[in-house]
């Protein structure tokens, strides 16, 4: 009897449980996302080599989605899993800086990978909501007050990194611009780093990562203009969209 219930505990039947469970799948970024591990033992004793934990997402490459692990760090180390037994691992981590907003055509999820002898593919894969940082939020929120609206969000794998494209709409009438493409990267003293064009052929901003930026493609905000609000930022922007198209 034991031989067949580790048998069938191999292909999943009877065998141990993985599941997780996040307190809010909504958080921003550079904020911490909170939850619970649990390990359910099956109908026999397994050992439990290791649980990881990690964030993915997908970018385009060659015409396919590739699946990328943003992070991943070690839950828990290896331990004897007897039958029935329930442990809950609690995990804390900040949503690191670089990982790519939820929008559509974009998608994050929290990836809870284990190793457990004779167990069939534990693991768990759960959808997140990742927001904006509060100095991206003023950002985007001053492209919405030029009248600028969301079109689409691509994620992209360029020179051993994940980076994000949000590409907006004109404001109706405006003349001269089919799209505002921007990236937002965090700066090294604070701030943003913003990768800016203004494109009246809606072509795409991958080729300025195998070219050298144009002066007016670069913009530094510091924190201190990200302090003083939407307000503020939207006319340094305006004036950079003027100057570009």
């Amino acid at each position: 009897m034991g031989f067949l219930k580790r048998m069938m505990a191999a292909v999943g039947v009877g065998g141990a449980r993985v599941e997780t469970q996040v307190h809010h799948r909504a958080v921003r970024i550079g904020e911490e996302l909170t939850g619970v591990v649990v390990l359910q033992g099956g109908s026999v004793e397994q050992r439990v080599e290791r649980v990881n934990m990690g964030l993915a997402t997908r970018y385009r490459a060659e015409d396919q989605d590739v699946t990328h692990t943003l992070w991943t760090r070690p839950v828990l180390g290896s331990i004897d899993l007897r039958p029935g037994e329930r442990r809950e691992l609690p995990f804390r981590f900040t949503v690191p800086q670089g990982t790519p907003l939820t929008l559509p055509g974009t998608a994050v999820w929290l990836v809870t990978d284990a190793d457990i002898a004779g167990a069939f593919d534990p693991g768990d894969h759960d959808q997140l909501q990742i927001l904006p940082s509060r100095e991206m939020e003023v950002v985007l929120e001053a492209a919405g007050r030029l009248g600028f609206r969301l079109a689409g969000s691509e994620v992209e794998y360029h020179h051993g990194r994940v980076v994000q494209e949000l590409s907006f709409r004109p404001p109706y009438g405006a003349s001269g611009i089919q799209e505002l493409e921007l990236m937002l990267f965090p700066a090294a003293g604070g701030g943003l780093d913003v990768r800016l064009e203004v494109d009246r052929r809606a072509r795409g901003l991958a080729s300025l990562f195998v070219e050298e930026f144009e002066q007016q493609s670069f913009w530094h905000v510091p924190g201190a203009l990200l302090a003083q609000g939407p307000e503020a930022v939207a006319r340094e922007l305006a004036r950079r969209v003027q100057a570009r198209h």
